[in-house]
């Protein structure tokens, strides 16, 4: 009995749907790939590994806006899956209670303005704005050109592979890992 009530307590405190977290999943775990981090001379910090995170959320929600009302539905549900895990890791890593709220506020404005300016230079198929965003937000102007070592390419590929995926398997859930190095 404890365990079914568990179940069901656990349903009702998460933030969004089955599909949203199988996204959700996707997204973290191709955010954790070492090959991206080396391949691309990101910094694997705290830092760099939200940023990583946030552009591949960003694609995702890009693709999954492009599906009409159900597509923004799951989008906002995948973020808010993405925030509550990030709410959580500042837990697990021993941010003090009283400072979590603030620091996920800080995390989810840094999220739209990349969000922002990811989606802008995507839309308009500017490879330079989109160098420009990720060197002032990944790289934090660190001097690495995300277009001289292919981030850049790498990011719109990802982009086109996400517009061919069909809607309807996109809603279910179904993606494929993202930024896949291994295997190029």
């Amino acid at each position: 009995m404890t365990n079914w009530l568990s179940k069901l307590v656990e349903k009702w405190a998460r933030p969004g749907t089955d599909e949203a977290y199988q996204i959700y999943q996707v997204i973290a775990s191709s955010a954790r790939q070492p090959e991206l981090y080396q391949r691309f001379e990101i910094a694997d910090t705290f830092d760099g590994r939200f940023d990583t995170l946030t552009l591949i959320a960003v694609l995702v929600a890009r693709r999954l806006k492009d599906i009409g009302e159900d597509g923004q539905t799951l989008s906002q549900s995948v973020t808010d899956v993405m925030f509550a895990d990030m709410d959580l890791s500042l837990h697990e890593i021993g941010v003090s209670e009283n400072k979590v709220s603030k620091k996920v506020k800080t995390m989810a404005t840094a999220y739209m303005g990349r969000r922002q300016a990811y989606v802008d230079a995507l839309d308009s198929d500017d490879s330079s704005a989109l160098a420009d965003a990720l060197s002032r937000n990944l790289y934090r102007e660190n001097g690495i050109d995300p277009a001289a070592n292919g981030l850049v390419a790498m990011v719109m590929a990802e982009a086109e592979r996400l517009a061919v995926i069909p809607d309807q398997e996109l809603l279910a859930g179904k993606l494929a890992p993202l930024f896949k190095l291994s295997s190029r």
